[in-house]
């Protein structure tokens, strides 16, 4: 299975042109610059042993399907307390404010702290912060992508296309080979459940988390190949004639599941 992979990879084109993202949240559409998951781990420049930044709420599915919310935060390492106390732990509690990509933090230990992260997403794993107070200009890299692809349901434009996956939580930066599974439920085609197995964001060549092909079982030729998980938002695609195809999750009034 894997040399027929491999062999596979080598066959697919990679990548797809990058655009403009949005999520569908209820009757309202959200026009967001880039729908990023912001649970994982948080890193000053990439390095494990510096600040780091942990989201501890929202849910994944309140950010995937939101363009504005309130966010408790967890500062690890800290460079300064942000005006607060030490407390020993190591650890400093924030909370901010997440609206259309920008993201707020200050010590939660009063109501007047004032912001001490205040920066930009600018893609699916880089948040880069502006200078406040002692701070200087600096980013963090999420080293975790979350992609909860169960959550909703993913369509394309006019609804031919339609794609729920099984519940998959989070891929590591550089991972490969994670065991992932989707159902086929478009409608007029006969429903099928499809195997894959997806990489996580490869930082060497800024490829997205994929998935090569995604496979009925007993069939020679996949189904779909080049699944790239853009942002949280939105996935491309080819169809097995090799048509490039977009996919908008979708919040589903009932939600489904795939076995």
């Amino acid at each position: 299975m894997v040399a027929s992979r491999l062999s596979l990879r080598s066959k697919l084109a990679a990548g797809a042109a990058a655009v403009l993202l949005a999520a569908c949240g209820g009757g309202e559409l959200l026009l967001l610059t880039i729908v990023t998951p912001l649970n994982g781990a948080w890193r000053l420049n990439d390095d494990v042993a510096r600040e780091g930044i942990i989201i501890l709420s929202p849910d994944g599915e309140a950010q995937l399907f939101s363009s504005q919310y309130d966010v408790t935060a967890s500062l690890l390492n800290p460079v300064d307390f942000c005006g607060a106390q030490d407390d020993g732990s190591g650890q400093l509690a924030m909370v901010g404010r997440y609206d259309n990509g920008r993201l707020t933090l200050r010590a939660a230990d009063t109501a007047n702290r004032p912001t001490c992260i205040d920066g930009t997403i600018t893609s699916l794993i880089r948040f880069d912060a502006v200078a406040t107070g002692v701070r200087p200009a600096r980013f963090y890299i999420n080293r975790r992508v979350e992609v909860r692809l169960d959550l909703g349901l993913w369509v394309s434009e006019g609804g031919r296309t339609q794609l729920k996956f099984s519940s998959f939580l989070s891929v590591d930066n550089d991972t490969q080979d994670s065991p992932i599974r989707a159902c086929d439920v478009s409608p007029g085609q006969t429903a099928a459940t499809l195997d894959g197995v997806l990489d996580g964001f490869q930082t060497a060549t800024a490829t997205r988390p994929r998935i090569d092909a995604l496979t009925e079982a007993g069939q020679a030729a996949p189904r779909y190949t080049a699944v790239e998980f853009v942002d949280g938002a939105t996935l491309t695609l080819r169809n097995a004639a090799g048509q490039s195809i977009t996919l908008k999750r979708q919040r589903e009034t009932t939600p489904s599941t795939c076995n």
